[in-house]
């Protein structure tokens, strides 16, 4: 489900937040690939709720971080609606 995998990046986020120096750049990937196996399922793991997990593990108080943004997993793999949920759910300039 969307919503689970949603808190999963949520939590991946703010673990990943905690074990950086506030100084380093942060990505955090949105899964771009369509793959759905036993090890990842499409209808989950989507940029929307990639976004809105990431969001969720920087609105703490304590976790903000000058120095984050997200970034598209893998770059030959996005379709257009991939596209348009990052510059929608980001706020990225189109």
């Amino acid at each position: 489900m969307e919503s689970l995998y949603g808190g999963y990046v949520a939590q991946q986020t703010r673990l990943a937040i905690e074990a950086t120096p506030p100084g380093t750049d942060l990505l955090m990937g949105l899964p771009a690939f369509h793959t759905d196996d036993i090890g990842h399922h499409k209808s989950a793991e989507t940029v929307t709720a990639a976004v809105r997990g990431a969001r969720l593990g920087l609105n703490r108080e304590d976790a903000h971080r000058e120095r984050f943004g997200v970034a598209l997993y893998v770059e030959f793999a996005p379709t257009p609606g991939d596209w348009a949920a990052y510059r929608r759910d980001w706020g990225a300039p189109s």
